[in-house]
């Protein structure tokens, strides 16, 4: 594979700028003229694309994927990944959201809906979890809007990270009206919500953003703490497997939630990858894949085996390709 270098494309199948594959259709799934969530199952419905491509969270097994890839640790991993993936529903539009995409002529993903309450939906990641408890040099008691106006704040905490694109969720306007919904592995699967609070971290050029959530359960905390902890492990163990593999059958696998139903599973192979600036000693890139796709899955995270992070999903190019924002990817 051709050397990684500032500002060029890493990828010995094509021939010439690619750039041009990074530009298209934004994957989020907006609910309009006020329709609300009883409707999602409606857009499922009336999708032009292809579902053949996904298959249910809760029916994926090591079978699925391709010939040579029959790998237990490979089947963990993913279960590890579908594990920390949550639905993202956003109720309001933040009035400072762009009229076009970032050095584009693209429309801003829900730029006409601006200042209005009207239901979204998106994907997004466990990214981190924290627990707070007294003792801690910065803890305080639960900041939830609960304990907010309670007298007797829970003690004990949990800030959950959650990356996921920033069309998804754009500001702390949008992020106050979001919630993330756990475990959506099935129609029938029990409703496990956290709620968003603020943004923490964002990047209008890359599309990615960090939203924090707070709860005080025990019982969901210690459960995201728990598998946000076996999923990294398990990603470190995947990485050295496949490392010298990696850019042999480009595997990527994608669990996002399609048309804000339950939890799907796809997997495919990237085409193109491009460096598109270096920070010392990391690269930002971003990829085109073939994964199954569809309105409901922007955000979502995008794992390529024998690669340590995994980019969130942007939307769909005008070859068809699905493609990523530009995230960090460590060089090493």
């Amino acid at each position: 594979m051709a050397s990684v270098e500032h500002g060029r494309i890493d990828d010995p199948d094509s021939k010439g700028d690619v750039s041009k594959y990074f530009t298209g259709t934004h994957e989020v799934q907006e609910c309009l003229e006020g329709q609300g969530e009883a409707d999602l199952e409606f857009y499922k419905k009336n999708c032009k694309k292809s579902h053949v491509g996904y298959v249910a969270a809760d029916q994926f097994t090591a079978d699925h994927f391709p010939p040579g890839y029959h790998d237990n640790d490979l089947y963990d991993l993913t279960k590890a990944l579908a594990d920390l993936t949550v639905r993202i529903a956003v109720k309001f539009t933040s009035p400072d959201r762009p009229e076009f995409v970032q050095g584009t002529k693209d429309p801003y993903p829900c730029y006409n809906t601006r200042g209005q309450n009207s239901l979204r939906t998106g994907t997004g990641r466990v990214w981190s979890v924290s627990k707070y408890t007294e003792g801690m040099w910065d803890y305080r008691t639960c900041p939830c809007p609960e304990c907010d106006h309670s007298d007797t704040p829970s003690k004990v905490w949990w800030k959950v990270v959650v990356l996921t694109a920033r069309q998804v969720v754009f500001d702390d306007s949008e992020a106050r009206q979001s919630s993330c919904r756990l475990w959506f592995d099935y129609d029938q699967s029990p409703a496990v919500n956290i709620y968003g609070r603020k943004v923490c971290g964002s990047n209008n050029e890359g599309d990615w953003c960090r939203v924090e959530c707070v709860t005080h359960d025990v019982e969901v905390g210690d459960k995201l703490g728990e598998m946000r902890e076996r999923f990294g492990g398990l990603c470190d163990k995947i990485e050295y497997k496949y490392k010298s593999r990696r850019d042999v059958d480009k595997l990527t696998i994608i669990v996002s939630h399609p048309h804000g139903c339950s939890k799907q599973v796809s997997v495919g192979n990237w085409v193109h990858r491009e460096v598109n600036k270096q920070i010392l000693k990391d690269i930002w890139t971003r990829y085109t894949y073939t994964n199954c796709t569809c309105p409901g899955s922007s955000g979502a995270g995008v794992y390529r085996l024998g690669w340590g992070q995994v980019h969130p999903h942007w939307g769909v190019a005008s070859n068809k390709l699905s493609y990523s924002g530009l995230y960090v990817e460590y060089k090493f």
